[in-house]
């Protein structure tokens, strides 16, 4: 299935404009999808993966139009290579906003949507939140517990970027969002992807998608699964690295700038060495399972939504309300060798840190230089959802 030709917007002239949007759900494998997606060598995604344009930043920085969006997301767009473009801004799913002004723009665009168990996911969310500092309350049960008097604009983060991002249980409504979501765009441009199925045939979901969007499969058989439940050792100096003060953002962008003027390759040292203190900064930790009784009073409050959920996909997902603790589904093919050798790196020491099973992991692995300015401008210093 082919995608519509690249629509130039006449109210903005736009060069080109993405065709495909991965819009969440957040901790369903986005950030997987989108690596693998971001590697094919007719796709051209999106850097940052979630640049929340269409949803954060157009509400907080309302001058920023599309050509910033473009020049800085899409920076590494050849259109004698790349046949199609996307980005994978979660935040999207719960914006109708967002996907008004997509849908203006590109009246064409199709839209990517994975779900999870509401339970699982809201419980790996609030991990990532603690990670990223939006989050302060370290106890799931807690913050979970917090939500209404967040509503309310009590006991909320002093870093916390949205209170909205502090709704678990709305985070987790996912036929609700994705009922309104088919009725905003209409089924047809959607295909809905289940994470219990991508864990467990990574390859097939993955040729899917590629049908989906209309680009050829590529020959990839492995697909390494991505470091999660990051911690910062530091959490004041994680801060001040992803969050630093104004003029230390305009003296590191004045250096990108510099750098691309002179077309030189090699990273300032001061980039370097700050590149170089994130990743030793950050550690990972397995998170223990759910309380069962924690899990039962989620496992009810998700319950009627679960139903919706099965309904819109017509699927059974019943086992979803089991309030049993989850078995995942064994990896298949190059994902299970992955995930192999990731248990081994996981048992190994930190030489830094001086804990067993603590390794520190890049945050940035894989990214490039090219968007210090969006995150300047926009004053979004890493990935808010996922």
């Amino acid at each position: 299935m082919n995608p519509k030709p690249k629509p130039c917007a006449t109210e903005m002239d736009l060069p080109f404009f993405p065709d495909f949007f991965l819009v969440g759900a957040p901790r369903c494998g986005t950030t997987a999808m989108s690596h693998y997606l971001g590697h094919h060598p007719q796709i051209c995604f999106s850097k940052p993966k979630e640049p929340h344009f269409f949803s954060l930043i157009r509400k907080r920085h309302p001058d920023l139009d599309e050509h910033f969006y473009l020049r800085h997301c899409f920076s590494h767009y050849e259109p004698a290579r790349h046949k199609v473009m996307g980005e994978g801004s979660v935040s999207y799913l719960y914006d109708r906003d967002a996907i008004e002004r997509i849908l203006t723009l590109n009246p064409g665009a199709r839209f990517i949507v994975m779900v999870r168990n509401p339970v699982d996911l809201v419980y790996s969310y609030h991990s990532r939140l603690v990670a990223l500092l939006d989050e302060d309350e370290a106890d799931f049960a807690t913050a979970w517990r917090l939500q209404e008097r967040r509503k309310q604009g009590e006991r909320l983060p002093k870093a916390c970027r949205n209170p909205f991002l502090l709704q678990y249980a709305e985070i987790g409504s996912l036929g609700k969002y994705l009922e309104r979501f088919f009725q905003q765009v209409g089924r047809e441009r959607c295909l809905v992807l289940v994470f219990d199925d991508f864990i467990a045939d990574p390859l097939s979901v993955y040729r899917q998608v590629l049908e989906f969007i209309g680009v050829e499969y590529d020959g990839r058989t492995a697909f390494p699964p991505r470091a999660s439940h990051k911690y910062p050792r530091f959490k004041w100096l994680q801060r001040w690295l992803k969050r630093p003060p104004t003029q230390v953002q305009s003296f590191l962008v004045h250096l990108e700038h510099q750098r691309k003027r002179k077309k030189t390759k090699k990273k300032h040292p001061i980039k370097r060495l700050r590149k170089w203190l994130l990743s030793k900064n950050l550690v990972y930790r397995p998170r223990p399972p759910m309380a069962n009784d924690l899990r039962k009073e989620l496992v009810a409050t998700f319950r009627e939504d679960i139903d919706l959920l099965g309904s819109l996909l017509n699927r059974d997902l019943s086992q979803w309300k089991d309030s049993s603790p989850p078995t995942q589904p064994s990896p298949a093919g190059g994902r299970a060798r992955e995930g192999a050798n990731a248990l081994k790196a996981i048992s190994r020491p930190s030489l830094l840190l001086g804990k067993q099973r603590e390794v520190p992991v890049n945050l940035f692995s894989g990214k490039k230089n090219g968007f210090a300015e969006y995150y300047r401008r926009t004053s979004i210093h890493h990935t808010i959802y996922v």
